[in-house]
């Protein structure tokens, strides 16, 4: 998904924005590339330095999922009121925040 709001990407860009190492990301991107969601693609006319794209097949499975995601989220907010939701998405950013190190305390 987040190639189809950004890209390509560079390995390490896209390391960055889903805030996992470089090692994940190169395993992450074999697996994708082998199921023909990805695509690698030459950036600057450099051979040596690469994007990730993302594939017409690729963007079909996003829209896809989303239609379930999203599905999944109403349900799973059913019931609270918007002043809850937001509740909810500011703790759940805290509780990222927490356990990606970034916390000061």
């Amino acid at each position: 998904m987040t190639l189809t709001e950004d890209s390509p990407l560079t390995p390490l860009a896209m390391a960055e924005k889903l805030r996992k190492n470089r090692g994940s990301i190169t395993s992450l991107i074999k697996g994708l590339e082998k199921r023909d969601l990805i695509t690698k693609v030459t950036l600057n006319g450099d051979g040596r330095s690469y994007g990730i794209d993302i594939t017409s097949h690729g963007r079909e499975i996003v829209e896809e999922t989303k239609v379930l995601a999203f599905g999944v989220l109403g349900q799973a907010l059913s019931g609270f009121d918007e002043s809850e939701q937001q509740q909810m998405h500011a703790l759940l950013l805290k509780f990222v925040h927490n356990l990606s190190g970034e916390s000061n305390g």
